[in-house]
């Protein structure tokens, strides 16, 4: 029941809320992301009302919220001290239905976080590509009943997971019959290397028996391009038009120019994995064709004479002739048919 993806990895370019509530930046930087190489891009989608227990209590937002990437001569807010949710960063209904069919005009799939149930019904309303759980609510086991129930393909990152919490999540996904897949996080923003243990890869992939992705919140591309070796099926990473934006993520996120070299070393790694067959390769030959030695008489030799490591040796010879050094085994010990001088070269039909 896991998501099997249109590429490997499948890119997802993770606006956010880095839109700062605006469509028009919104469709920006989807149609950025098409253009850097992305597959996907990635909204949240939060209803307030169904979101927090006593709206009254929500508090007023503030902290500027840039209105585009120049917009950022203003006072910046510390991570985690915004209010949350933020409603001035919450697109419309009908912005979701514009964002869908802009989606749909340049062919890049479109992914959202809801928060909440109602968003959850929603957005599979609306038709997303996938939905995804965010990290928080990965271990929100009633949440993942309800996502799960409705059989839609979700992808779930794990940030803050234990791996005993992220089977008992699995478990809920499986029983449903909902196709998923896990993404290794860490829910710092921006998470630095030493915290990003990318070793949980692999691990994750064997107790799961399942693929494994990774979503990334730092700022450069060794995250991501390490998730790709160690075969994370899904790469996601957030987007910014400009990281000194005013807003919650910007800083943690990836500007365009970077975020597409983080795409073409991404693709770049996954072809390099290649195969797990080790053989000769047919780009290896121009450089074997110069190197390679041939095996010569190192002194005068005589007929019946036995081949041995006293009386031979490899060396450039220039030419297609000759026995190649890897056959040292098959002609050691064999017998010279006739007698050669010191420097010849040695071929088959030289021995017997």
């Amino acid at each position: 029941m896991v998501i099997k993806f249109k590429k490997d990895p499948y890119i997802i370019a993770e606006i956010g809320i880095n839109h700062n509530g605006y469509l028009s930046l919104a469709k920006r930087m989807i149609k950025l992301s098409k253009d850097a190489g992305a597959d996907a891009v990635k909204f949240q989608r939060r209803s307030a009302e169904d979101l927090v227990a006593n709206l009254g209590k929500l508090g007023n937002s503030t902290g500027y919220l840039s209105k585009n990437e120049n917009d950022t001569n203003h006072k910046a807010k510390k991570f985690g001290t915004w209010v949350y949710p933020d409603l001035r960063l919450e697109l419309s209904e009908k912005d979701y239905y514009e964002i869908k069919k802009y989606c749909k005009k340049i062919n890049i799939d479109l992914i959202v976080t809801p928060w909440d149930e109602k968003s959850v019904d929603f957005l599979i309303k609306l038709g997303v590509k996938y939905l995804k759980v965010a990290s928080i609510d990965a271990n929100n086991y009633h949440f993942c009943e309800y996502v799960a129930k409705k059989k839609y393909p979700t992808i779930i990152s794990t940030g803050m997971c234990t791996y005993e919490e992220i089977l008992i999540t699995q478990k809920i996904f499986k029983k449903n019959k909902c196709k998923h897949i896990f993404l290794h996080c860490t829910s710092a923003y921006p998470s630095d290397e030493k915290d990003k243990n990318l070793n949980c890869i692999p691990k994750l992939r064997l107790l799961l028996k399942e693929d494994v992705g990774f979503s990334g919140h730092g700022i450069g591309l060794s995250g991501s391009v390490g998730a790709t070796a160690l075969g994370a099926k899904v790469i996601e990473k957030h987007v910014t038009l400009n990281k000194k934006m005013l807003g919650p993520d910007h800083a943690a996120s990836l500007e365009f120019p970077l975020f597409k070299n983080l795409v073409e070393s991404v693709r770049k790694v996954k072809l390099s994995l290649g195969s797990d067959l080790k053989k000769f390769q047919k780009s290896e030959q121009t450089l074997h064709n110069v190197l390679i030695r041939k095996f010569i008489t190192r002194v005068d030799v005589k007929k019946n004479e036995k081949i041995s490591f006293k009386n031979v040796k490899t060396a450039l010879i220039y030419s297609k002739r000759g026995i190649l050094p890897k056959m040292y085994y098959k002609i050691l010990n064999k017998k010279f048919r006739k007698n050669l001088k010191k420097n010849s070269t040695i071929e088959f039909n030289l021995l017997t």
